[in-house]
């Protein structure tokens, strides 16, 4: 029985008859019984397992449906693209006039979807609770924006050891009012995690290489933080950042939580988030 499958009895057992459900599996083989048992699913809704096709891979960014396209034949393209958001056709730089109907889109996003390894993860509907599972809803941008913020304690253990007015000046303009806010926050906080340097050099001016620097300090930080998260919430996160971005998420994400490490950086992430509902 495939993952969904499980999940579905899973569902249905709890909506039914709990007791009698596990009754029920002792005429199943004992690896399957074990499979089902270990579903930590306590929802009795079904909707996000029948809708799942159609909502989770709304939720993808374009980056990772895009390698998926070469499955179908290039005069099927601009079906498939039509069958997806406005946002993720332009990203794909292939917007279609065409006018499907529900049925051609429902069934060119069920077989998308049949390419994917969506079906090996809990829908965000099924996730216990977390302090981050509003990550998984919001937009990449919003995500980058996220990251770019947490890269500010990094470039905060830089700057406190930096003198000269000059340099500082280098390092300052290159930020936004809000960034450069939210440094002086970060400079009045106890370092707690020693961070390597970042490798920049405050006498130049050179904005592009502070901000891609301090940008990919962030996402390490956020991966890091989300040490100890399910893991299928880390994947939804990360699924809805670009593939470049995403698989260093996942990438930078163990199970098990990094002692006095993940709590500072949680903390962190936490922090961030509450700024950023401000704007």
């Amino acid at each position: 029985m495939d993952k969904r499958g499980l999940m579905i009895l899973r569902v249905l057992i709890n909506r039914y008859n709990s007791k009698a459900g596990h009754a029920l599996l002792k005429y199943l083989p004992e690896e399957e019984k074990e499979e089902i048992l270990a579903q930590t699913i306590e929802s009795t809704d079904l909707t996000p397992l029948l809708s799942e096709p159609k909502h989770a891979l709304r939720q993808l960014h374009y980056s990772w449906i895009q390698p998926l396209l070469q499955h179908f034949p290039e005069h099927l393209h601009p079906i498939v693209v039509s069958s997806l958001t406005r946002e993720q056709m332009r990203g794909l730089k292939m917007s279609s006039s065409l006018e499907i109907s529900d049925p051609v889109r429902n069934f060119m996003l069920y077989h998308l979807y049949q390419l994917t390894d969506i079906q090996e993860h809990l829908p965000l509907e099924y996730l216990p609770e977390s302090e981050f599972s509003p990550l998984a809803s919001w937009t990449k941008a919003k995500l980058v924006h996220l990251i770019d913020f947490l890269g500010l304690y990094d470039l905060a253990s830089e700057v406190r050891h930096i003198v000269n007015r000059n340099y500082l000046k280098n390092i300052y303009t290159c930020l936004t009012p809000k960034q450069f806010h939210y440094l002086k926050v970060c400079l009045h906080q106890k370092e707690k995690i020693i961070s390597p340097k970042l490798g920049i050099d405050p006498s130049k001016h050179d904005c592009a290489k502070l901000k891609q620097v301090v940008h990919k300090r962030g996402l390490i930080r956020l991966g890091r933080a989300l040490c100890g998260q399910h893991p299928d919430l880390v994947w939804h996160i990360a699924h809805r950042l670009d593939t470049g971005r995403g698989k260093i998420l996942l990438k930078d994400y163990c199970t098990e939580a990094i002692p006095k490490v993940t709590p500072v950086l949680r903390q962190q992430v936490l922090n961030v988030m509450n700024f950023l509902k401000s704007e």
